[in-house]
């Protein structure tokens, strides 16, 4: 039977062939429309934004503490809103983000790039005295790379102090705005409701941040080690187009910064507190383990006299993990604070000259191959960084920023649920390292930049394992960690 497309309802006609009455007529719940613009009936809400100040005062180098108000039933957005004070005078800083300031010899100074991660040395939510969860800036600042959209992308980088590491963002970031550092906290990751606080009236929660000292989070760009630009009378700024420099002085070491704590407070109908305080629930979160190792010298000795270097290096964590993520830093570019540089300068000739087998060695990879053993046996594969970095994070990471984070992903990867109906707060893959025996990465490292105080090759690397852990209520009030040990 032809129908015309030009007829009204034609299109209805055309897509509901065969029993049309169960898609429009027929009254029962079996009904399906696939034009349907019915609503759900929903409990009533609403919530309000809270900003706690610290319990002590805040200084960098310092560790401050938060008391997480009890004022909602839910908990959502927690987020740390950093005000940093800057080096330079007031009418040069209101003129910071339109003008062009330097040092006499063209240097340029300003808060590491994505300040807002790096400030933070280790950050820690307390249930009483337990340790509930524990990361620091740098492990938000690696999954950051990797996570969420290209489109929000730029509101991150934007709220977080990241740039694109040109003399002239570094400059201007000596004065950056209000920052806002968003936390992974328990109920608060992608997909989740929420912090059940009603369920919880038993306990108090706090949290601990220890800060860096501002020695470690100042970067100059042309690398210099521990670049200091507060108390100097050297500094120039050019505020238009084609003025001439104008010379003045740096304030003393900047004050203190000001941090506060925000959360959204949500509050439910009588009815669904009642519910939620006398139902048990489980909250799967993320939960992550960090590992640090250094390489010296003795580890690049074989590299460095034209053969091959091997290390070892054994991870601690526990529970089912879904992926793990990894980078490396010269010591020399952690001394200089640009704590975001995880490429290795190294020349590529210096990397070639190395060894024949390490031909692939490439000038942005710290590492030829990498291995990951179970029990002395391999679970993963020897793969150089193209598939750690390139591939793994083009199949199952949302994002890709062009930084050397690695990646062994051993979930569906977060686009799972573009392609099938998976909720993001629940592991779809994993490896249990709490069985695993020896969890090690075996590592062919490539050449590595020298470091100028010692003059020898060191590095830093970080592991971070991303495991899931489980917190529950058991509706009475009372809050508690499932396989906690």
């Amino acid at each position: 039977m032809n129908v015309t497309a030009s007829a009204e309802g034609s299109l209805f006609e055309l897509v509901c062939r065969g029993n049309k009455d169960t898609f429009f007529f027929k009254d029962s719940n079996e009904s399906k429309c696939i034009f349907d613009n019915s609503y759900v009936p929903q409990g009533q809400t609403t919530s309000e934004i809270r900003r706690v100040p610290p319990r002590s005062t805040v200084d960098f180098g310092r560790t401050i503490e938060f008391d997480i108000d009890r004022v909602g039933d839910l908990l959502r957005d927690p987020a740390i809103l950093i005000h940093l004070p800057t080096w330079l005078p007031p009418t040069i800083a209101q003129l910071a983000h339109k003008s062009v300031i330097t040092d006499t010899s063209g240097v340029s100074y300003g808060y590491t790039n994505g300040i807002a991660y790096f400030l933070f040395e280790s950050i820690q939510l307390f249930q009483e005295t337990i340790l509930l969860q524990e990361f620091s800036g740098d492990s938000l600042w690696a999954m950051s790379q990797i996570e969420g959209t290209y489109a929000n992308k730029f509101i991150v980088s934007s709220l977080t102090g990241q740039h694109d590491g040109s003399p002239l963002s570094i400059a201007r970031n000596a004065a950056p705005p209000v920052l806002r550092l968003d936390l992974p906290l328990i109920g608060c990751q992608q997909g989740d409701a929420g912090f059940p606080m009603r369920s919880l009236e038993s306990h108090t929660y706090r949290l601990r941040c220890k800060l860096r000292r501002l020695e470690d989070i100042i970067e100059a760009s042309d690398g210099r080690y521990k670049p200091s630009p507060w108390n100097r009378s050297d500094f120039q700024g050019i505020t238009a187009k084609g003025a001439a420099p104008t010379l003045f002085t740096t304030l003393e070491r900047p004050a203190p910064l000001q941090v506060f704590f925000e959360t959204r407070q949500v509050y439910i109908t009588r009815d669904a507190q009642t519910t939620m305080k006398q139902t048990p629930i489980q909250v799967p979160f993320k939960r992550i383990y960090e590992n640090k190792f250094t390489q010296n010298q003795l580890d690049y000795a074989g590299v460095s006299s034209g053969g091959i270097s091997y290390i070892t290096r054994r991870l601690d964590a526990c529970h089912p993990s879904g992926r793990m993520l990894w980078f490396f830093r010269s010591i020399a570019d952690i001394n200089a604070n640009q704590l975001w540089k995880v490429t290795n300068s190294a020349s590529a000739s210096v990397a070639a000259a190395a060894a024949a087998a390490a031909a692939t060695a490439t000038a942005k990879s710290y590492y030829n191959t990498l291995t990951f053993l179970i029990a002395g046996k391999t679970r993963e594969d020897p793969r150089d960084s193209v598939v750690w970095r390139d591939i793994v994070n083009f199949a199952k990471e949302d994002i890709d920023s062009a930084t050397q984070i690695n990646t062994m992903n051993w979930s569906l990867g977060c686009i799972a649920p573009k392609r099938f109906p998976i909720a993001l707060n629940s592991p779809t893959g994993t490896v249990n390292f709490s069985t695993a025996d020896r969890p090690t990465l075996y590592i062919q490292l490539a050449a590595a930049p020298i470091d100028p105080l010692t003059g020898a090759p060191n590095t830093e690397l970080r592991v971070f394992v991303e495991s899931w852990g489980v917190y529950q209520t058991d509706g009475k009030g009372r809050g508690e960690m499932m396989s906690a040990n």
